[in-house]
């Protein structure tokens, strides 16, 4: 069964593996080969358990390989561990295998540096607290090399659990991408309890697991991080169980929102614990915010929230505004003040302004706002010097007067603070309005940045209070109830009269006097799942039909395919029975072939038809779909976005795996 991050083909997990040998083939980590004395003692020769503490598992690192070659900084000792001549004993700095003749039906194996055959090598590192190498890669534990019935080499790294899974849990759930702990903890209790459940799954090759995603990824001592160490260190022996069993902890990268009942995807008994769950928030625990404020439009809309925005911060005086007062232009003197208070209420000193008036002047304003920000030097230095050549493509641009204005006018549309215009028109010599005015003070305020606007997570909603979240910090915060309310789905912003929010959603908010006067919601198009954040949450996929012939040979030939139909869905969504019609006949696909046989990511999808330009036929069938994976189990990011939302690892496993237990054992 395959249950890592990704899902592989039995083709392209052989060119995986072969790829692998191919790299170790190339490199060599030790330098010399040349044969130098045995050791005065070496632990008992044909003990593994002498060098790996129990318990400890096997897991095939190469197989199907024609050489490898192994390495120790200090050399390594190969002892033979098989057969009668069990217990000899070969120092080398590099060893180097090849396959070798088989003899009385058991396969062997050739050390190239000295010539010695082993049905069975043991590779140990001459120093008992050393690294071994394989190509570039280095390993805990130690190394069994041994051939194959297909005349070639197959290479173990036999290693204690909790170092496997020190390999493990950083290539499964990478700690760089999604650093919380508990996320980790719960990989490393999956991984546990899937490793020492399948052990033995390839016994007859001579080890336990294999090292790709048809297993768990292992890479080794090389691919260990200090977070993925820490979770793997503080859940220690702890394994997933059902009804007293180890339960068969499959898990997938991204499942899209929804995870999948195992039977619809793998075949076999039915699991009880492997369900399909909501990967989202319990709409228990969502929250609502609702405001009394009139929600009557100002004259001009779209001004709404950067006035609300403005007055919470206190950058602008409340006043009654119209549609006749924005459009006007402020004077010289009401803009200098308006700026003024405007710095203040930023917390930011003011600099000194070597623009002349009239400052109502559009780019004359831009190098005023810069100069009075003091952000000269931030043109000056972060402005490449084709930056502004690049930026300023405006039909317009002659009209920026000398370096000040031009350097003015590319840093503030680098910052987001002035946006390029529709009609790719600046319109520096015009004349300020206040509603352009509101705009950019309003604009320059999210990007300053000021203390009183502050960026927080929801966490719940308590009667009219909010517990929120700023770094590790959490606190309760009373909501004003005319507050003034916004929701942003992907930067598009609207006015509110009631909010729901689900658990970690982004909140900027501005309180006075303890209570929340200003709130705007950062919610996502994709919705409150807890995967969102994958790159592979949605995605998209264009097959002509004979690419979807081609895809699907390895389980049959349609003829010309006419036609690809969704039959039976799952509990998420999932298809879990389609049919390719083709002219001659169909194929009925069912479970994880659909993904293998049309080449998609994930099981669920929905099926669009481009037509030729006859109309007669498919030209393209487009797969739209989310998620990564086989969609059962526990899902890794969604993982990561509980955690980011407050839960434990015990209850990200419990949400994933249904009525599993969680349990040590006993020291």
């Amino acid at each position: 069964m395959t249950v890592g991050r990704r899902i592989r083909s039995t083709a392209a997990t052989l060119a995986a593996v072969t790829a692998s040998a191919a790299a170790l083939a190339a490199s060599c980590r030790s330098v010399g080969s040349t044969q130098v004395a045995p050791p005065a003692a070496l632990p008992p020769p044909a003990a593994v358990e002498a060098w790996v503490k129990a318990p400890r598992i096997r897991i095939g690192i190469v197989t199907e390989a024609q050489r490898v070659s192994l390495g120790a900084d200090f050399g390594v000792v190969v002892v033979e561990t098989a057969g009668t001549a069990a217990g000899r004993q070969v120092l080398v700095q590099r060893a180097t295998f090849r396959p070798a003749a088989t003899q009385e039906g058991r396969p062997r194996v050739k050390l190239v540096e000295t010539g010695d055959e082993f049905e069975v090598g043991l590779v140990v590192p001459q120093k008992a607290d050393e690294t071994l190498y394989a190509g570039p890669d280095s390993y805990r534990g130690v190394f069994e090399v041994r051939g194959d019935s297909a005349q070639a080499l197959t290479l173990v790294n036999v290693v204690g659990l909790e170092d496997y899974l020190r390999g493990v849990v950083p290539n499964e759930l990478s700690p760089s991408v999604y650093p919380e702990m508990e996320a980790l903890r719960a990989q490393a209790v999956a991984a546990r309890t899937y490793a020492l459940r399948n052990m033995g799954q390839f016994k007859s090759k001579g080890y336990d697991l294999c090292a790709t995603p048809a297993c768990q990824v292992y890479k080794g001592r090389s691919t260990e991080h200090s977070l993925s160490d820490q979770a793997v260190e503080s859940t220690a022996g702890e394994t997933a169980t059902y009804r007293g069993q180890l339960i068969n902890a499959v898990y997938t990268s991204t499942c899209g929102g929804h995870t999948e009942d195992g039977l619809n995807i793998f075949e076999g008994e039915p699991q009880p614990y492997l369900r399909g769950v909501a990967c989202a928030p319990e709409r228990s625990s969502w929250g609502s915010v609702r405001t009394t404020a009139p929600r009557e439009p100002l004259a001009i809309d779209a001004l709404n929230r950067d006035l609300a925005l403005l007055w919470a911060l206190h950058a602008l005086d409340a006043r009654a505004v119209s549609q006749k007062w924005l459009r006007e232009s402020p004077s010289e003197a009401e803009l200098k003040s308006l700026l003024a208070q405007w710095l203040v209420a930023m917390r930011r000193k003011s600099c000194p302004s070597p623009v002349e008036p009239p400052l109502v002047r559009r780019a004359s304003f831009f190098q005023h706002l810069v100069s009075s920000l003091c952000w000269d030097d931030r043109a000056r230095r972060l402005l490449a010097p084709d930056d502004a050549d690049y930026l300023l493509q405006l039909e317009d641009r002659d009209g920026l007067s000398g370096l000040g204005e031009r350097s003015a006018a590319a840093l503030l549309l680098e910052e987001g603070i002035v946006s390029l215009p529709s009609d790719n028109m600046l319109r520096p010599s015009s004349v300020l309005s206040r509603a352009q005015l509101v705009q950019l003070l309003a604009r320059a305020a999210r990007r300053v940045g000021p203390p009183t606007l502050r960026s927080v997570s929801f966490r719940s909603a308590l009667e009219g209070r909010l517990v929120v979240e700023s770094g590790e910090e959490g606190e309760t915060l009373s909501v004003d109830p005319a507050v003034a309310l916004f929701r942003t789905l992907d930067g598009q912003a609207a006015a509110a009269s009631e909010v729901a929010l689900a658990p970690g959603d982004r909140l900027q908010i501005v309180t006075q006097a303890g209570r929340i006067v200003y709130l705007e919601a950062e919610q996502s198009r994709l919705g409150p799942s807890n995967d969102k954040s994958s790159r592979y949450f949605r995605w998209e996929l264009r097959l002509t039909p004979a690419e979807v012939a081609k895809s699907i040979a390895r389980y049959g030939s349609v003829g010309e395919v006419r036609d690809v139909e969704i039959r039976r869905l799952g509990v998420s969504g999932r298809v879990i029975e389609l049919a390719v019609i083709g002219a001659k006949s169909e194929l009925a696909l069912r479970g994880l072939k659909i993904r293998w046989g049309l080449g998609l990511r994930e099981n669920l999808f929905v099926v669009d038809r481009e037509r030729e330009d006859t109309g007669s036929g498919v030209a393209r069938f487009v797969f739209t779909g989310k998620g990564w994976g086989h969609g059962v189990g526990l899902c890794q990011v969604g993982a990561f976005g509980m955690a980011q939302n407050g839960a434990s690892y015990q209850d990200i496993l419990k949400h994933y795996y249904s009525g599993v237990t969680l349990s040590r054992p006993a020291s």
